[in-house]
């Protein structure tokens, strides 16, 4: 949208429309579309969630300008071509096509198998009732989830615990949730590849079992060659006699090797996972990318600084995307003031936990809000001030990995 209002319609490539009796159904260009429709006011814009940064230059368009991009081309497709109109997109952004060449998500690409080719996506299937059913994911997740999801990283992570958990089939567990014994575990799954916590690399790593986790039952061995064998031992084996006999146990765990709340390594664990997404997040990138570039026991202040700019941006962004004023109501003849950070953010946590609603995300983002609501906390703005101006003030790098880790819940739902 914010595209085609600073360019205008740049016809790069056709709409391609189906026409079925009197309506005509955009099948490639939808994003393009709502957007002018939005624009042209078809539909309230303020009903959907437009940031208000984008609203304000909706509201500044010229005349001139929407008579300039009033209409534009399409290629129409009557109903009997229906199947060449499908084929046309498959060129453009279907799985396994050889001249797709501008790729879709694996949620878009998989709604696309699913509802223009007929093929099963269990995995999308079982994605798209989580969104709908689950119980530990706030409103922001299930927006951006719908759109953009590792469901390749899901998929891959049924298809190693579906048989484990008494399904025949991924298609099995995807029917019978959420009216499963094992939802909750199945929810946890699900959140952790949507954070990206349970990636391929975990997922296939031979030293691990990462079903472990969502506690699904191990792995069913054969024991009948290994009778005979002490379960303690790592390595037994006998050269005489007419054979022998070797058993070899690995270690398992369930995920990445652990480290200490106050150890610098978790910190750079989380900024790791962290990706942020959405409207005027660039600056929240850079910052994320010098934050982990800082030696937590080198630099502890120049660390304090960065991590306060990346709230301080994020809530701006979440605010502008949520229209939360960031300002306080104005006395007559008095200057408008902005919210102090630990209000706005306190507000921000009303917002993503539906007003202490959502109690998963109530408890999730518990950590970050005791951290607010202390005065003395880091990152306030006294404690700021004392890191400049008071000689005496400083700081302890466990105190700060400890503080992250209480705090980047939030840090994260914010983006």
């Amino acid at each position: 949208m914010e595209s085609i209002i600073e360019d205008g319609y740049i016809p790069t490539e056709n709409i391609i429309i189906l026409k079925q009796g009197q309506s005509f159904i955009v099948k490639e260009g939808n994003r393009r579309i709502a957007a002018l429709k939005l624009i042209h006011g078809v539909y309230k814009i303020t009903d959907f969630g437009i940031p208000a940064s984008i609203l304000n230059k909706v509201a500044s368009l010229s005349t001139s300008w929407k008579k300039d991009n009033i209409s534009v081309p399409c290629t129409v497709f009557s109903a009997s071509e229906s199947k060449k109109a499908d084929k046309v997109v498959a060129l453009a952004h279907g799985k396994g096509e050889k001249a797709s060449r501008d790729p879709w998500t694996s949620v878009a690409t998989a709604r696309h198998n699913r509802d223009a080719k007929g093929m099963s996506e269990p995995a999308l299937d079982l994605l798209e009732k989580y969104l709908k059913n689950g119980n530990n994911l706030n409103n922001q997740q299930k927006e951006r989830w719908s759109g953009d999801y590792p469901l390749t990283v899901l998929h891959e992570a049924l298809r190693l615990i579906h048989s484990r958990m008494g399904y025949k089939t991924i298609s099995e567990l995807s029917t019978k949730y959420p009216k499963i014994k094992n939802a909750k575990e199945i929810e946890d799954l699900l959140l952790d590849v949507g954070l990206e916590q349970l990636q391929f690399k975990q997922i296939r790593d031979s030293n691990i079992d990462f079903a472990l986790k969502y506690k699904v039952p191990p792995i069913q061995t054969n024991q009948s060659s290994n009778k005979s064998t002490n379960t303690g031992s790592a390595s037994t084996s006998s050269s005489g006699g007419t054979g022998s006999n070797t058993v070899t146990t690995k270690k398992t765990g369930t995920g990445p090797k652990a480290v200490a709340a106050n150890d610098p390594k978790h910190v750079a664990n989380l900024l790791k996972l962290f990706s942020p997404k959405g409207n005027n997040r660039q600056k929240v990138v850079t910052l994320r990318d010098e934050l982990k570039k800082i030696k937590i026991p080198d630099t502890p202040i120049a660390f304090c600084f960065i991590l306060r700019s990346m709230f301080e941006i994020s809530a701006k962004a979440y605010c502008a995307d949520h229209n939360i004023p960031m300002t306080e109501p104005s006395k007559v003849n008095q200057p408008v003031k902005e919210k102090p950070l630990a209000k706005l953010l306190r507000e921000i946590t009303k917002n993503l936990t539906n007003n202490n609603q959502n109690k998963a995300q109530v408890k999730i983002l518990h950590g970050a809000l005791t951290e607010i609501d202390k005065s003395t906390g880091i990152l306030s703005v006294t404690s700021m001030n004392n890191l400049v101006h008071n000689p005496a003030f400083s700081v302890q790098p466990s105190d700060i990995s400890i503080l992250f880790g209480n705090i980047y819940p939030l840090l994260e739902a914010m983006n």
